[in-house]
């Protein structure tokens, strides 16, 4: 140890700075011809005969989308697209509805109303209903009641009902909305999210509808989170890095993305068009003035490639919806899975929730048969008879089928079978039938077996879901229905289902 620190070690500290610390985040350069030199280096000083967009005006046309037909509340210029699209026949009668003109019709009648329009499935807070109340949506269905006056009164303000859009057998919606451009056609919407996609185009003759409106807008760079910055010294931003996103050749989007935004970043320009919700956006003419100060004429979209583009419409022509972007979502009411069994060749709809409720499967029964007495060592082994494994209650199967398709002709159809309990006395008792909507043909009031269309389901299955959605209308009114979807399954759902067999007892 040295003894001239006195057996102290000694290290050296940056001294404290005495003067302003921003100075250090400054990058200050005592040669600014190094700065110049750096930027001819990276080659920024390089010019071309370039120009950039500095004003574009446009033509425009808003032709209004009018309302389904039969459905002329549901107008898509004040109600959400999805509403529109999705709203069931009897989504008008809400709880609270069904409830007032319950105690209203009971109020109004005479003799007391029959127990059988009393509430039974109402789930909490409304549970204490259930043998109490009336149900007024039960009772407006009751032709009987309705004759009397009183009662018919009551119900005076019950819009008609709506024809439904759900195709039970496809399990999607389709329907049209009419424009003076043509017919918008909803080939097939799963429930969910509505814009220009959802739709196809069936157009008319070129028109002149709508409301013309001449409009100049300021062009802007585009800008997309990630992208690099449009000036060498720019501070990037370390939020998000598309360079982190790896160029693999076998996903071309993702490739052609990063050479888009990371080689062509700054050649793209946005010049936002005012638009109306509910209305087909025309666009006319749409002509750039650029910083050189010559006009150009933008042409339409060729037929090979558009960003936005609705089949059957050429690239000037878009429909803008107005859309339900944060409705207010309640549990499902009703949850059905679908996938097909390959242990027992069938197709099985599984009810999961019913009008809010979990629906109870039961207990399987194994039918374990008579086991016989134990043999000795080194003789066969002792077998037993296990009859199949008990079916679980909301248990559906479906069979292929040729049905007639209504011309003449026959189509393959997953088509509901009735499962029968037979006791042991050969007595058979037909299974308790489906509760849910989703496997009921609404469209065959004498109760044909529902059908479901073998393309619609996923090899891993699908789930039906319908819950209750809150929104408001482009007027600030509420509107309300129940969104049914459908969505694949990450996998089949399996019913375990056996058949008879005879396995060895297993020894003790």
């Amino acid at each position: 140890m040295n003894p001239l620190t006195n057996g102290l070690h000694l290290r050296l500290e940056p001294a404290r700075p005495a003067g302003d610390p921003e100075r250090g985040f400054a990058a200050e350069l005592a040669d600014p011809a190094w700065l110049v030199g750096r930027q001819w280096q990276l080659g920024e000083h390089q010019g071309e005969n370039a120009t950039s967009p500095v004003r574009v005006t446009a033509a425009l046309r808003h032709v209004p989308i009018g309302p389904i037909t039969d459905r002329p509340s549901l107008d898509p210029r004040f109600v959400p697209a999805e509403a529109a699209i999705e709203t069931g026949p009897e989504d008008w009668w809400t709880i609270g509805r069904r409830i007032r003109l319950g105690r209203a019709a009971s109020q109004a009648a005479g003799p007391p109303l029959p127990a059988a329009h009393l509430f039974t499935d109402l789930t909490e807070p409304y549970a204490a209903l259930n043998g109490r109340g009336f149900d007024g949506r039960s009772i407006v269905h009751d032709s009987v009641l309705l004759a009397d006056p009183a009662i018919a009164a009551v119900f005076a303000e019950v819009p008609g009902p709506l024809p439904d859009t759900w195709r039970a057998d496809e399990l999607d919606h389709t329907t049209a909305f009419p424009t003076a451009e043509g017919t918008l056609d909803v080939p097939a919407h799963d429930g969910g999210e509505t814009d220009w996609w959802t739709v196809d185009a069936l157009p008319a003759a070129p028109g002149t509808g709508g409301e013309a409106q001449r409009a100049a807008v300021w062009p802007e760079r585009f800008r997309l989170a990630g992208s690099p910055a449009p000036r060498w010294w720019q501070i990037e931003d370390h939020l998000a890095d598309l360079g982190g996103l790896p160029p693999d050749r076998a996903h071309f989007a993702a490739a052609l993305v990063l050479d888009i935004v990371l080689g062509h970043g700054d050649d793209w320009f946005l010049a936002p068009l005012p638009a109306r919700a509910g209305h087909l956006l025309v666009v006319e003419s749409l002509n750039v003035l650029d910083s050189f100060g010559q006009t150009w004429a933008v042409p339409a979209p060729g037929p090979d490639w558009s960003l936005f583009r609705v089949h059957g419409f050429d690239g000037r022509r878009l429909p803008i919806w107005p859309v339900a972007e944060t409705p207010l979502t309640g549990d499902p009411l009703d949850v059905v899975t679908i996938g097909a069994d390959e242990d027992a060749e069938l197709l099985w709809a599984v009810e999961e929730t019913v009008d809010g409720q979990a629906v109870d499967h039961g207990l399987r029964t194994t039918g374990d048969g008579p086991v016989a007495e134990d043999q000795p060592l080194g003789q066969p082994p002792t077998l037993r008879y296990v009859p199949a494994i008990d079916v679980p209650a909301a248990w559906y199967p479906y069979t292929l089928e040729e049905r007639p398709d209504g011309r003449g002709h026959d189509r393959i159809r997953f088509l509901q079978g009735r499962l029968v309990a037979v006791a042991s006395d050969g007595t058979p008792t037909p299974r308790t039938p489906p509760v849910s909507a989703f496997l009921l043909d609404p469209a065959d009031p004498a109760g044909r077996a529902h059908e479901l269309a073998p393309n619609r389901i996923p090899p891993t299955g699908i789930r039906l879901e319908r819950r209750t959605l809150l929104a408001r209308t482009t007027t600030g009114a509420p509107v309300l229905w129940n969104r049914r979807t459908r969505a694949p399954l990450i996998s089949v759902p399996s019913s375990g289902l056996r058949f008879d067999a005879v396995e060895p007892v297993p020894q003790p």
